[in-house]
């Protein structure tokens, strides 16, 4: 399963959607999944591409490895979404009988999780396995794996394969509901059309889904303003919690458990606290570590410039994008916060000197 994909440019004009086109077109029974911990990319691109292979006729079935954050639960058809259960023999049911398994936003098949040895063993068997991502250091593991890191989302790029499948049907298929995936996961990984990857070509589709009648202020307003006293609260103590080193180029905060538990916020809510860092001017990276409840710490990384922070989400088993990527370090809070920071002082200092 070599994958030849990764990194063609500009899928519209090359074959690059036709083995994912042809493995949809044999399937009758299509499973969508992303990733664990799934955000507006993953769950916009899951709600497009429900809607469309359900025009297509297709018998379709959301399952997540992970709980929906309560900021995306508005999307179309995310409240008939499965969270997969090892346990219930009803889900695996829904997994082991699917003729397809589409991955969307990530490329690491273990972000699925207890999902995982499902789909593998499965495979073996018949099942085909589809891939759509835009991250960087895909795993061989998918049928058909499209991987194209020089797209802003992987909404992106389930638009460009919505696309190469109007023109395979003959038919439009962008309906308000495709639409409002689309927006959703573009508009947040692009940090509302903030960041280098807002090309001229992405205003241009945002364009066109805005023509199907979608709203970008009620979305937007569904998705960041929903802040209650809760997650106020929380933002109050991470915000208070800030330290910066390296003279104010490296920022890094710490979510202790007691902070979420005093709170009563989820792992979900910690979503933007890294926008707080981020936003000070003399800041080259930012840390937003959070202590997750086995002992372990769930790192979320920042960078500007030339700072490829991905490569240090990659030695703790994640990875990303060069100015945005996470991992989880096998550590408790004070000592991968203490790892941490010398990773990335390190890699300030290597830049420096170069």
């Amino acid at each position: 399963m070599s994958n030849p994909l990764v990194g063609v440019k500009n899928p519209a004009l090359t074959s690059v959607w036709i083995p994912v086109l042809e493995l949809i077109e044999n399937a009758t029974r299509i499973v969508l999944s992303t990733h664990e911990n799934s955000d507006g990319d993953g769950l916009g691109s899951e709600v497009a591409m429900c809607s469309v292979l359900r025009q297509l006729g297709k018998d379709v079935c959301i399952i997540n490895p992970t709980n929906i954050p309560k900021n995306y639960q508005f999307l179309p058809y995310l409240s008939d979404a499965l969270i997969f259960q090892e346990d219930s023999a009803e889900h695996r049911k829904f997994l082991e009988q699917a003729d397809l398994f589409m991955l969307l936003d990530t490329n690491h098949i273990g972000r699925t999780r207890a999902m995982k040895p499902i789909v593998l063993e499965r495979q073996k068997h018949g099942q085909k396995v589809i891939c759509i991502d835009h991250h960087l250091h895909p795993e061989d593991f998918a049928d058909a794996m499209v991987c194209l890191s020089y797209a802003c989302a992987t909404g992106e790029l389930a638009y460009e394969l919505i696309k190469a499948m109007e023109e395979r049907y003959g038919k439009t298929l962008i309906d308000k509901n495709a639409a409002i995936g689309l927006y959703t996961a573009i508009m947040t990984d692009t940090a509302s059309f903030k960041l280098p990857k807002t090309t001229a070509h992405v205003h241009r589709i945002v364009a066109e889904l805005l023509e199907t009648g979608i709203s970008p202020m009620e979305i937007y307003e569904k998705i960041y303003n929903t802040l209650s006293e809760n997650v106020l609260k929380l933002i109050s103590y991470g915000v208070g919690s800030v330290k910066l080193l390296e003279q104010n180029m490296l920022a890094y905060m710490p979510i202790t458990q007691s902070m979420l538990s005093e709170t009563k916020t989820a792992l979900s809510d910690t979503e933007r606290l890294l926008d707080y860092m981020v936003g000070i001017p003399t800041t080259r990276i930012s840390l937003l570590l959070i202590e997750l409840p086995d002992g372990r710490t769930k790192v979320s990384m920042r960078s500007r410039g030339d700072l490829a922070v991905n490569e240090i989400a990659m030695q703790y088993g994640g990875g990303g994008h060069k100015n945005a990527a996470g991992c989880t370090v096998p550590l408790p809070l004070p000592q991968a916060i203490e790892k941490l920071i010398t990773d990335t002082t390190n890699l300030l200092q290597n830049i420096h000197n170069n």
